[in-house]
């Protein structure tokens, strides 16, 4: 069952990289698309809307991790980078304060290292690390 113990953590690093790939192009293709057209430099709503996604993704990634963690401090963490990442992502899309756009890199480089760092601490620990979500 080691395959499916860390799925949620191997599906958070994904989405979490992703999303920091997502958020690194995102300029490039602005510049782009100011160079190909003199118009509006907005991106579409169906681009902005992949950072939502991949929040509900890390949402549900985190949330499974979390029922199979026994270290509090851990699951404390994930939501919090969690929390900020998300504070990030409406702090950008509202504009509430005026924080560089870099800022939401920080969290979801901290949720990939998390889930990273769980995959291995759940490897060398075995069975004492986590629970199954069977056991109760």
């Amino acid at each position: 069952m080691q395959v499916t113990k860390n799925l949620s953590d191997k599906i958070g690093v994904v989405a979490s990289i992703t999303c920091m790939v997502h958020c690194a192009i995102t300029p490039l293709l602005f510049i782009a698309h100011i160079c190909s057209q003199s118009c509006c430099s907005q991106a579409p709503l169906w681009w902005r809307s992949i950072d939502y996604i991949f929040l509900v993704v890390t949402f549900f990634a985190i949330l499974q991790t979390n029922k199979k963690q026994k270290a509090t401090s851990l699951k404390y963490l994930f939501w919090f980078c969690w929390a900020l990442l998300t504070l990030s992502i409406l702090n950008e899309s509202l504009i509430l304060v005026s924080i560089s756009h870099h800022v939401k890199y920080l969290p979801a480089l901290a949720i990939v290292f998390l889930h990273i760092y769980n995959i291995r601490n759940c490897r060398l620990q075995g069975e004492e690390c986590c629970v199954h979500s069977t056991e109760k």
